[in-house]
């Protein structure tokens, strides 16, 4: 067997350049748990000697040099041909072994920070099912590193099968081109302008106030005189006309929107999506570049979000859930398309599924629902602020006009949005009142489905149904019970017949 087969399977340590990275790190660390203590210490440094601050910079160097050093050496990575397990050894005093099973291995991403780039190196995470997080991260590999162990722990062969053979798979997927498409910076930008804008939006307001309140802070902690009279700026920022306030208010959106979308290029840069014989890689970042895999075979959410400004536009966000992925998780750690025109969606969709789902077989909530949701988000609410503070509610009545019109007319978009789709193997739930959801999945592919109807529903014939799946749970609410359990017995029938394939 040759040194480049047989190199994972000994205890291996990071590029030599981790050191660097490591010792970095380190200090970045330190400076963002102690930036406080510095500014004050800079701030008051006429009540101290130079001679204090030399002694000071240069421990805290050695110490984190030291510390960087033990890092890399403790550090050490390998593969369990026996057990087929990934090991990692690491940790200076609590020293700690994690243990991965080949097979529980569901992602294995590849990315080059900003940092990573000066070194020509890159970072290795590996993910498994029901963790938020990365299980495993390497961050110190050369690039061909990085790829070789990602072939390894991905290969679907077992480790006792011969190298020969895996190098067949290998080059078998060689052999057939990897088809790729790219995601145009244009198309980015679109998608950039027309979403997240009400985040940014609340996310810049928030900010405003953050910025304010730790200003403040900072320059009481200064020995700053500093008073701020929030009624005082209250009564005059009410002082000035409301074309002004409402120019103002359409600054901050499209200072928001503009923020969105340079964030959204740094972040989806040069998107490319490389298709091989069992899963799709995607490859994006200006700054930070990122590689992950979506496994065809692991997919069991296809979620395709659009807006009514995206539709014209003919494009949409597409996310693909993994096992143990979930919509809860974070933006990161969920592959997903942006940007993506309607021909392009579809040859993906297509590609994973071996067609495009086509729905003519459709259920949609009772009209009660709307009576609910009013009940719940409108009255209740009502009376709750009415009776705690009344006098507000009465002063204020023309903004409880407002809130009415505007929550009733959600209720009614949201209302008519909500449908459930089925055909004889997928599954397919809408929903949304901008940005509208459908949420696709494979009957087979479900672990249970439950139907539920609480005793005032028994009436008027309606109930819920609640599909699980290996990323998550989808429900549906105020249906045709009698349509439900035709659904239901079919949905069972079908995992039933899977499981015994």
């Amino acid at each position: 067997m040759e040194e480049t087969h047989n190199s994972f399977f000994q205890p291996q340590r990071q590029s030599k350049t981790g050191i660097i990275l490591l010792f970095l790190y380190n200090t970045g660390m330190m400076v963002k748990n102690l930036w406080v203590l510095i500014v004050l210490f800079f701030v008051k440094k006429e009540k101290v000697e130079l001679w204090m601050i030399i002694v000071a910079i240069i421990a805290a160097l050695l110490i984190l040099i030291v510390s960087a050093v033990l890092q890399y050496f403790h550090f050490k990575y390998y593969i369990d041909e026996e057990n087929e397990e990934f090991v990692i050894h690491e940790g200076i005093i609590n020293t700690s072994v994690t243990k991965i099973k080949k097979k529980n291995i569901q992602e294995v991403n590849i990315s080059q920070p900003f940092i990573h780039r000066f070194f020509n190196i890159y970072k290795l995470e590996i993910d498994t099912p029901g963790s938020s997080e990365k299980e495993v991260k390497i961050s110190a590999l050369t690039k061909q590193n990085a790829i070789d162990l990602k072939k390894y722990l991905l290969t679907e062969t077992a480790f006792e099968q011969s190298v020969e053979k895996t190098d067949n798979i290998l080059d078998n997927e060689g052999i057939k081109e990897p088809r790729s498409l790219k995601i145009s910076t244009a198309s980015i930008l679109k998608y950039g302008i027309t979403a997240n804008y009400v985040r940014s939006f609340l996310a810049m307001v928030s900010l405003l106030i953050y910025g304010f309140s730790e200003l403040s802070n900072v320059l009481k902690k200064i020995e700053f005189e500093t008073e701020l009279d929030y009624d005082t700026v209250e009564a005059k920022f009410l002082a000035f006309s409301i074309p002004v306030i409402l120019g103002i208010v359409l600054i901050v959106i499209l200072v928001g929107i503009i923020i969105n979308a340079i964030r959204t290029i740094i972040k989806f840069f040069n998107f490319k999506i490389t298709e091989n014989n069992q899963s799709f890689s995607f490859e994006y970042g200006l700054f930070n570049t990122r590689n992950s895999i979506v496994n065809k075979s692991k997919v069991q959410v296809i979620t395709e979000t659009q807006n009514w400004i995206q539709k014209k536009m003919k494009i949409s966000y597409v996310k693909f859930l993994q096992i143990g992925k979930n919509e809860e998780e974070d933006e990161k750690n969920v592959a997903a398309v942006p940007g993506i025109n309607n021909f392009e969606k579809e040859k993906l969709i297509s590609t994973i599924w071996k067609e495009n789902p086509v729905f003519e077989n459709f259920l949609k909530p009772n009209f009660r629902l709307i009576i609910v949701n009013t009940f719940q988000w409108i009255i209740l609410p009502l009376i709750l602020v009415f009776f705690i503070e009344k006098e507000l509610f009465i002063n204020y009545w023309f903004l409880a006009v407002i809130y009415i019109v505007l929550i009733e007319f959600f209720i009614l978009i949201s209302f008519r949005n909500l449908r459930l789709f089925y055909n004889e193997r997928f599954i397919r739930l809408k929903s949304g009142i901008w940005d509208i959801d459908h949420r696709t999945f494979e009957v087979e592919k479900l672990q249970t489905v439950k139907i539920s109807q609480y005793f005032w529903q028994r009436k008027t014939n309606l109930g819920s149904i609640t599909f699980y799946t290996s990323a998550g749970r989808f429900k549906i609410v105020a249906l045709n019970f009698v349509k439900l359990k035709k659904l239901l017995n079919y949905c069972i029938y079908k995992i039933e017949t899977s499981k015994n394939k």
